[in-house]
C-alpha cells in the first residue's frame, strides 16, 4: 500500500579537492567517478567493493560510508544499511540525504519515531526535500495521524508536482480518512504522470470497489496485474470485485493465486472462504456423512439398477450416489453438476475411485442438458438428493419435471419415488433458549422477539426436543406419477395435543419414500452425529400452554419452492 522512494544516491560529496592544512581527505574526483558509473550500471558487487575500498582510505569521509548505507538499503539489508548510514551522518551531520535514508531504514524496521525524527532533521536542513517530507508522511500514517499525514504529502507536491508516489500515498491517507472522492483523485494524479504505475493502479481499484463502481474496479485491478503479474493484493482486490459481483468461481482462482504468493494474506483466505462457502455450502460434509440417508439411497438403487441401467443422477456433489450405481452395475451412470468448482472435484473423485466409466459427469444444469449431446439416449432411472431441509428449496419439483419430459424413458424409476413435509407441535427449554428470549437478569427482553426470524433451522443435537402433538404430514409429493404440481396449495390441518408443555411453535422435517420398501425420515426424535437436512422451527408469536386432549389448527401452504406455516388457534 505505502510506496517508498529510496534514493539511488550517486553517492557525490561536496569535498572533492585533496585537502587544504587540517580538512579531511577526500577521495580523488577519478575515483567517485568510478563509484557513480558502476551505481549507474547497476554493478553492485563492484560498486559494494570500491564503496569499502573508499571507507578503508578514507575513513574520515562520509562519502563510502553513506554509498554503503544507501546499497544496503536499496538491497534490503537493514542492519548493515543503519550502521554505515549513522556513521555517515557522525561524519557529516548537515547532510540531509543521509537523514532522510536513514529515516526510511528506521520506517522499514518499524522503529516509527525514530523514523519520525530522521524525516524532520533532514527537513530542517533542506525544507524543500519532496522525498523527505512524502516518507515522513508514510511515517505518520503509520503512527494513526491522518491529517498530518495528508498536510506532509501536500507539502511533498508543493515542491514537486510530478511526484507520483507523493500522490498515491497521498490517495492512501486520504482513502484511510473515508474521503473517497479525494482518494481517487490522488490515484488518478499519480497515473497520469506514470500510467505504468500498478499500485496506483491496484489503489484505485480498491476505491472504486468502495465506492461499488465494480466494473471500474475490475478495470484498474487487471491493468495492475497487466503490469505486475505477481501483485497479491492486486490479486485479492480482483477476488473482492468478482465476489461483490457474485461471480464466486471466478473470485476463487483470484484468491488462490493471491494466496501463492503471499500465503498470509488474510483477506484473501476470507475472500476464498466466503467464495467457496457460497458455491459449496457447508452441509455438504454432513450430508456426505449421514449413513442412514446413504444406506437408503443404496439399498433403494439396489433395488432398481440391472446391468441394462442407465442412470441419471441430478447434483452430483462428491459423485457418491453416481458410484454407487456404478457399484451395483449399471450400463451407464450420467451424472450432472451446475457448479463448475464441485463438477472437476467429482471427477477426481470418480478418477480416484476407479469409476470413469461408466460414470460421467456433465457440469452444466439438467435443464440445460440435451438427449444426443450429453447423454446418449434417455435413462431408465432417476436419482437426486436437490432436496432442502423443507423439502422444495432446490427446485426439486421444477427439476423433475423437467427431467421426466426430455431426459428419462416413459415409466423410468425415480428414486426418491415421493417425499413429504412433516411437522408437529413442539417445546423444550434447550430449544426455546436458542430460539427466543424473555427474561434475562431480571429484564423483561420479549420485545426482541419481534424482530427474530420466525422460520429458524436447528442444526445443534444436544438440544432437549419435546414433541407435544402427533406427527402430521402437511404435503405429500409423487414425484413419478404426478404431471406438474400445482403453484399455491394450502390446507388447515387440525393436530391434537398429546403432551402438556409449553408450546413455542411448529417443528418441520422430511419423509422419502425412496420405493415401496426403503423410506428414510430425519425425525427430530432422532439424534444423529451428521446429517445434510436440518430441522426447521416456525416460531409462534408467544409460547403457549397447551394440555392433552387440546387441538392445535394449523394453515400449511407452499408455492413450490418455500413450504410455510402458520398457526390460527388452540381449542
Amino acid at each position: 500500500m505505502k510506496k517508498i522512494k529510496k534514493n539511488r544516491s550517486r553517492s557525490h560529496h561536496s569535498r572533492h579537492s585533496p585537502p587544504k592544512g587540517g580538512a579531511t581527505p577526500e577521495p580523488p574526483a577519478g575515483f567517485v567517478k568510478e563509484m557513480v558509473d558502476l551505481f549507474n550500471a547497476g554493478a553492485w558487487p563492484l560498486f559494494e567493493q570500491k564503496a569499502h575500498e573508499a571507507v578503508k582510505q578514507w575513513p574520515g569521509s562520509s562519502l563510502g560510508w553513506k554509498a554503503l548505507g544507501n546499497l544496503y538499503l536499496m538491497l534490503g539489508k537493514p542492519a548493515d544499511a543503519l550502521k554505515f548510514l549513522t556513521k555517515s551522518i557522525e561524519l557529516d551531520p548537515a547532510d540531509a540525504q543521509a537523514h532522510q535514508n536513514l529515516g526510511s531504514v528506521f520506517l522499514g524496521l518499524g522503529r516509527l519515531p525514530e523514523a519520525e525524527a530522521r524525516y524532520r532533521q533532514a527537513l530542517a536542513l533542506n525544507p524543500e526535500y519532496a522525498q523527505a517530507h512524502s516518507n515522513l508522511g508514510i511515517t505518520l500514517l503509520e503512527l494513526g495521524r491522518l491529517e498530518e499525514a495528508v498536510a506532509s504529502y501536500w507539502e511533498a507536491l508543493v515542491h514537486q508536482w510530478d511526484f507520483p508516489e507523493a500522490h498515491n500515498n497521498l490517495g492512501n491517507a486520504l482513502k484511510e480518512l473515508r474521503r473517497l472522492d479525494e482518494a481517487e483523485a490522488s490515484y488518478r494524479n499519480a497515473l497520469t504522470i506514470k500510467p505504468d504505475f500498478a499500485e496506483a493502479h491496484s489503489n484505485l481499484g480498491y476505491v472504486l470497489l468502495e465506492l461499488r463502481r465494480l466494473d471500474e474496479a475490475e478495470k484498474s485491478f487487471r491493468q495492475a496485474l497487466a503490469l505486475k503479474p505477481d501483485y497479491a493484493r492486486a490479486c485479492s482486490g480482483l477476488g473482492d470485485t468478482l465476489l461483490g459481483r457474485g461471480q464466486f468461481s471466478d473470485a476463487i482462482p483470484c484468491y488462490r493465486q493471491c494466496i501463492d504468493l503471499d500465503p498470509l494474506w488474510i483477506k484473501a483466505h476470507d475472500g476464498l472462504n466466503q467464495a467457496l462457502s457460497r458455491l459449496v455450502p457447508l452441509w455438504h460434509p454432513p450430508m456426505m456423512n449421514d449413513h442412514r440417508r446413504n444406506d437408503a439411497y443404496f439399498a433403494a438403487l439396489k433395488n432398481a439398477v440391472t446391468p441394462d441401467s442407465h442412470v441419471l443422477e441430478i447434483g452430483t456433489g462428491s459423485g457418491l450416489l453416481a458410484m454407487m450405481a456404478g457399484r451395483l452395475g449399471a450400463r451407464q451412470v450420467t451424472t450432472c453438476e451446475a457448479v463448475a468448482e464441485i463438477a472437476e472435484t467429482a471427477r477426481a473423485i470418480l478418477a480416484d475411485n476407479g469409476c470413469t466409466p461408466p460414470v460421467t459427469v456433465i457440469p452444466k444444469m439438467s435443464s440445460k442438458m440435451e438427449v444426443g449431446t450429453d447423454m446418449d439416449d434417455r435413462a431408465d432411472l432417476l436419482v437426486s438428493e436437490i432436496l432442502s431441509s423443507e423439502l422444495l428449496g432446490e427446485g426439486v419439483l421444477s427439476s423433475i419435471e423437467d427431467a421426466r419430459r426430455r431426459l428419462l424413458k416413459p415409466g423410468a424409476r425415480i428414486i426418491p419415488a415421493g417425499g413429504s413435509i412433516q411437522f408437529a407441535l413442539f417445546g423444550g427449554a434447550g430449544l426455546e433458549q436458542n430460539i427466543r428470549v424473555d427474561e434475562v437478569c431480571g429484564f423483561d427482553l420479549s420485545k426482541f422477539n419481534e424482530i427474530i426470524a420466525r422460520k429458524q433451522y436447528i442444526s445443534r443435537n444436544d438440544l432437549d426436543i419435546e414433541l407435544l402433538s402427533d406427527d402430521a404430514t402437511a404435503f405429500f409429493f409423487d414425484f413419478s406419477q404426478t404431471e406438474r404440481v400445482p403453484s399455491h396449495e394450502r390446507k388447515t390441518i387440525e393436530v391434537v395435543v398429546r403432551k402438556e408443555g409449553r408450546c413455542c411453535g411448529i417443528i418441520q422435517w422430511i419423509k422419502l419414500e425412496m420405493d415401496d420398501s426403503v423410506v428414510f425420515e430425519n425425525h427430530p426424535s432422532e439424534k444423529k452425529t451428521a446429517s445434510g437436512w436440518q430441522w426447521c422451527v416456525y416460531r409462534f408469536p408467544s409460547v403457549i400452554d397447551v394440555l392433552p386432549g387440546q387441538t392445535a389448527v394449523i394453515s400449511a401452504a407452499h408455492n413450490r419452492s418455500t413450504p410455510w406455516f402458520f398457526f390460527e388457534k388452540i381449542k
